[in-house]
C-alpha cells in the first residue's frame, strides 16, 4: 500500500476555502506487513497431518496470490467472489473443493464456502479476526480467532489464540488426535475385555457347581482392572495414527469387540479346562484353588489386553507404552499374582498356587500374544484401521 503525504502552506482556512492547492510533494509512505517466519513451517506441518488450507479473503486476488506464494500455499486454482456468485449449487460445491484461494468474498460467501465444505464430509476449522469473519466462524465446526480480533469475531469463535503463531494450531491438532486415540483405546479396551470376561464367566458358570469367582473377588479384580487403566490418557500414540485425522464410529466399536473379545475368551476357557483337568479343581472342595487360579489369570490377561489394544504394532517389540502405563500395569500384574499369597487373599477364600501353574500361565501369555496379533493383523487388513 502506498500513501502520498503532502502538506499546504496556508495558516488559516475557512470552511468555504479550497484547501487542496499550493501543495508540496514530500514522498511516499509504504506499509509493509510481511507474513511471520513461522507461518510457512506451520502450514507445512499441518499439510503433513492431512489438514488442507484454503484462503478465504475479502482482499483482491493479486494481493491474496502474492501472500499465498510467500507462505507456500499453491495458487494454481483460484477464484473470486463475483465469479462464485455466478455458479449454480452443484458447480459451486465442485469448485470450492478444488480451489485453494478465494478472494473478494463477502461475509455471506465465506459462510457459504464453509457450509459447502462441511457438506462435502469435511471437518472445517475457520481462522479469522474481523467482523466480516463472524458468520464463517459461527458456521465452522471449529471457529478460531485471536486475542486481538474484533469482539464479534471472538464471540463467534470456539477457540481464541493467545499467541500469534500458527504452530499453536499444529500443537492443538496433535494433542487432539492423541486425546482421541487414547479415548478410543480406553473404550475399545473396556468393551473388548468386558466381552471376553462375560463370555468366559458364562462358560465357567455353566460348567461348575460353584461360582467361578465370588462377588468380592470379582469386585477386587475389576478394581485392579480400573486402576491399571488410569494412566491411559498419558500413553503415547503411534506416529502413524497422529498423522491422519480420525472420526468417531459406534459401528466400528461393535465390530472391534466382536473380533477381539473372543481372542481373550479362548485363553480364559483354556485356563478353565486346564485348572479343572490338571489340578482337579472342578469340585466344591477345590473351589478356593480354582478361585485363586482364575483370579490371577484374569488379571494377567487384562494387562495383556491393554498392551495388545493400545497399538497396531507388535506389543513389546515394535511399540512400547509410555512409562506411566508400563509401571502401573506391571505393579497391578504383580499385585494380582501375589494376591492369593496375602492375608487379604486368604480372607477372600483363595488358596496359594503352585509354581507349576505359572509355567502354564507363561504358555497362555505367549499363546494370546500370538493369536491376538494374528487377529489384529486380520482386522487391520479388513477394516484398514485399528483404533
Amino acid at each position: 500500500m502506498f500513501i502520498v503525504h503532502a502538506y499546504w502552506a496556508a495558516t488559516e482556512i475557512s470552511c468555504n476555502e479550497i484547501v487542496e492547492e499550493n501543495m508540496v510533494f514530500l514522498g511516499f509512505l509504504a506499509f509493509f506487513d510481511p507474513p511471520k517466519e513461522s507461518v510457512k513451517e506451520a502450514l507445512w506441518r499441518l499439510a503433513e497431518k492431512g489438514v488442507k488450507v484454503k484462503v478465504l479473503t475479502g482482499d483482491n486476488l493479486p494481493v491474496a496470490i502474492k501472500v499465498c506464494k510467500e507462505v507456500g500455499i499453491r495458487t494454481t486454482n483460484v477464484i473470486t467472489g463475483p465469479e462464485l456468485a455466478l455458479l449454480e449449487d452443484k458447480m459451486f460445491d465442485e469448485v470450492v473443493q478444488k480451489v485453494t484461494v478465494l478472494a473478494k468474498l463477502t461475509p455471506v460467501q465465506k459462510l457459504q464456502v464453509v457450509e459447502s465444505l462441511k457438506m462435502g464430509n469435511h471437518i472445517v476449522g475457520f481462522l479469522g479476526d474481523g467482523i466480516n469473519d463472524s458468520l464463517a466462524l459461527k458456521g465452522a465446526d471449529v471457529g478460531i480467532s485471536v486475542d486481538s480480533g474484533a469482539s464479534v469475531a471472538k464471540d463467534s469463535a470456539d477457540i481464541i489464540l493467545l499467541e500469534k503463531d500458527l504452530n499453536v494450531l499444529v500443537a492443538g491438532v496433535e494433542r487432539g488426535r492423541i486425546t482421541h486415540g487414547n479415548s478410543m483405546k480406553y473404550i475399545k479396551l473396556a468393551v473388548t475385555a468386558n466381552f471376553g470376561t462375560v463370555v468366559s464367566l458364562f462358560v465357567a458358570t455353566a460348567c461348575l457347581p460353584f461360582d467361578p469367582l465370588t462377588p468380592m473377588q470379582l469386585l477386587t479384580q475389576y478394581l485392579l482392572y480400573d486402576i491399571s487403566q488410569l494412566f491411559i490418557p498419558w500413553d503415547k500414540m503411534d506416529a502413524e495414527y497422529v498423522r491422519i485425522p480420525h472420526k468417531w464410529s459406534a459401528q466400528d466399536i461393535a465390530s472391534f469387540m466382536l473380533w477381539n473379545g473372543p481372542a481373550s475368551s479362548i485363553f480364559d476357557i483354556a485356563t478353565f479346562f486346564f485348572i479343572c483337568w490338571y489340578y482337579d479343581a472342578a469340585t466344591v472342595a477345590r473351589q478356593e484353588f480354582f478361585h485363586a487360579a482364575w483370579f490371577v489369570e484374569g488379571i494377567v490377561m487384562h494387562i495383556l489386553v491393554i498392551h495388545m489394544i493400545r497399538t497396531e504394532k507388535i506389543l513389546f517389540i515394535q511399540r512400547n507404552a509410555s512409562w506411566p502405563v508400563i509401571c502401573v500395569t506391571a505393579v497391578i500384574c504383580a499385585i494380582g499374582i501375589a494376591f492369593p499369597y496375602t492375608v487379604i487373599g486368604k480372607t477372600m477364600a483363595m488358596e496359594s498356587l503352585p509354581f507349576s501353574y505359572f509355567g502354564f500361565l507363561v504358555v497362555i501369555i505367549l499363546g494370546y500374544i500370538f493369536i491376538g496379533q494374528l487377529v489384529k493383523m486380520a482386522y487391520i487388513y479388513v477394516y484398514k484401521r485399528w483404533l
